[in-house]
């Protein structure tokens, strides 16, 4: 009976769909105390500001790794398992985290946790593409990022209710990361058939999706871009307040949540492509000029609510088109792409934002963000034109 009502899905889809939505939302609590949690707790031992870079940064591998190899793991031992043994892995590292005392140590860890985070990741994501319906697919990926972001903006009450000197909120972050699977439980009746994989390269999403795997190397380069360095120039002008450098990420995140849904219904209106065009023009220009409005907070904070809200639309849009695409065992294959081309973007795009900022701590930043979105709305272009070429022969 379950299984036919997933299946046959009707008005209340986005309700039946609510455990992975529940599921993102604990995860992303426990992932988002836990980052800061990390910094702080190795700040108070007084490992420098690199060092700490580098071990929180080491998941990024874990995470590539995980969603390269995932596919062929959720072939073998199935969706639900496969999520389970991820955060399982990943509660584990980050509790024993807590308790070792040597960077070698800590930076393995790290990549044990990314390696478990990941494989939640590319299932929960190809799990809700799976079975989702066209009609409802654009509002339920705003619904799974909504809950990720909400449930990551929450995430430091566990440090400022528990401190970080003792090991209790390791502990609490790894018992809620294991709490946070038990949801999918309900969705154990209709997890997706095992199929046999399809091999792919981890980049060819670049070749069957272009526009696809543009859109979320977009949103990977800004994102740490501007949560890493916007701080540092609150701090680095003297004009500006020092609270703005923890107030500008939370009003990004704010942002995430409060306009996604809003958007989701405006693409369904006007279509993906046009959504995802104005998404990227307006997020870019928008976040673009908070470096010259830092001497404002009210400004400022209005400018990264809006504009992050538009840039991590564009994460949905472009997770929508892939779970659209692709199907069966190819999704969680292009999944596995879309994540890895991500967490590459992640990776390179403060090195690169950095060396903008370097050259120009006035324009730099605003470069970095513009030249990055001429480069989407070009490829995206080009796509449309060899599209309708294609169409019309």
């Amino acid at each position: 009976m379950l299984k036919q009502k997933y299946l046959n899905f009707d008005s209340p889809e986005l309700v039946n769909l609510s455990p992975i939505f529940l599921s993102s939302f604990g995860l992303g609590m426990a992932f988002g105390g836990y980052i800061p949690l990390l910094s702080l707790w190795l700040n108070t031992l007084s490992i420098s500001f690199s060092g700490i870079g580098l071990i929180t940064g080491a998941s990024s591998v874990g995470v590539i790794f995980s969603a390269y190899f995932g596919p062929r793991l959720v072939e073998k031992i199935g969706y639900l398992k496969g999520a389970v043994y991820g955060i399982l892995i990943a509660s584990v590292a980050g509790v024993a985290f807590r308790f070792c005392e040597t960077g070698v140590m800590w930076t393995l860890l790290r990549v044990i946790a990314g390696l478990g985070f990941g494989l939640h990741w590319v299932i929960s994501e190809a799990w809700l593409g799976q079975l989702v319906s066209n009609e409802n697919r654009t509002r339920a990926m705003s619904l799974y990022v909504v809950s990720m972001a909400l449930g990551f903006s929450m995430g430091p009450m566990i440090i400022w209710t528990v401190g970080i000197s003792t090991p209790t909120p390791f502990i609490l972050i790894g018992i809620l990361q294991t709490i946070s699977v038990l949801p999918l439980a309900w969705l154990a009746a209709v997890q997706p058939k095992h199929e046999r994989e399809v091999r792919k390269s981890p980049f060819f999403l670049i070749i069957a999706g272009p526009t696809i795997a543009a859109g979320c190397v977009l949103v990977g380069l800004i994102d740490l871009s501007l949560i890493s360095l916007l701080p540092v120039l609150v701090n680095r002008l003297p004009s500006t307040a020092a609270s703005l450098s923890y107030l500008i990420p939370i009003a990004g995140g704010l942002g995430t949540v409060a306009m996604q849904y809003p958007l989701a219904l405006t693409s369904e209106v006007l279509g993906s492509r046009n959504t995802a065009y104005l998404v990227s023009i307006f997020g870019v220009t928008f976040c673009s000029l908070i470096p010259f409005f830092l001497h404002s907070i009210i400004i400022s904070l209005i400018l990264t609510f809006v504009g992050c809200g538009l840039i991590y639309f564009m994460y949905t849009i472009s997770l929508t088109r892939l779970s659209a695409r692709f199907k069966g065992n190819k999704l969680i294959s292009a999944n596995a792409s879309f994540i890895i081309l991500f967490e590459l973007s992640s990776l390179i795009g403060p090195v690169i934002a950095g060396g903008f900022v370097d050259k120009s701590m006035k324009f730099g930043l605003s470069l970095f963000l513009i030249s990055i979105g001429i480069i989407y709305i070009a490829i995206a272009l080009v796509r449309d034109v060899q599209r309708k070429k294609n169409n019309a022969i």
